[in-house]
């Protein structure tokens, strides 16, 4: 039997937060990883809500895409991932991030996005955005941008053995005192 996790990892300094609680899901998985009615308690499929419920099984992990996702998140970002089983079937009625992404609900991060990104499905991270101070902060955007310019001007300069984490951590300080952020030109 296939077993399904939730996934989730802690942040550090994020969005203006000591520590945040990133929620991994999967959107868009093109083929669920059995039918629906090995996944879904009494499941339905001319049930009108039945839609909502396999948005909510699509984007649960296998324990492979769990370790992929793991062995992303530790290169790419240093962060830990915690993998949390799933009783299968799942009731029906459940809320899913998807359904929180559908509704306009704000809070979301988009791992597929990043530059390097190589999983074979897209990840998106939802984290609880009330009460962030995200207007004195940058996005991932614009401190991968000032990160790879602080490093170029190091090596120029012939600075070296200064931390990325360390860059991002200087760029946010210079923002939230400043306003002042690294721009690409469009050309």
């Amino acid at each position: 039997m296939v077993r399904l996790y939730k996934a989730w990892s802690v942040v550090d300094n994020f969005m203006g937060q000591d520590q945040v609680r990133l929620n991994w899901f999967v959107i868009g998985r093109p083929v669920p990883v059995l039918p629906y009615a090995e996944l879904i308690q009494d499941y339905d499929e001319d049930e009108e809500d039945s839609c909502y419920d396999q948005v909510l099984v699509n984007e649960l992990f296998t324990e492979c895409e769990g370790e992929e996702l793991r062995a992303y998140l530790g290169k790419s970002h240093q962060l830990d991932l915690q993998l949390e089983e799933v009783t299968l079937p799942v009731k029906p009625g459940g809320l899913s991030y998807g359904l929180l992404l559908i509704s306009g609900e704000k809070g979301f991060y988009t791992l597929a996005d990043e530059e390097g990104y190589n999983l074979r499905l897209s990840i998106l991270g939802h984290y609880d955005g009330k009460g962030m101070a995200t207007s004195a902060s940058l996005s991932d955007k614009d401190i991968n941008m000032g990160t790879s310019f602080l490093e170029k001007l190091f090596n120029h300069l012939n600075l070296i053995g200064v931390d990325r984490s360390e860059l991002a951590l200087l760029l946010q300080k210079i923002y939230s005192e400043s306003g002042l952020h690294v721009a690409k030109d469009k050309q």
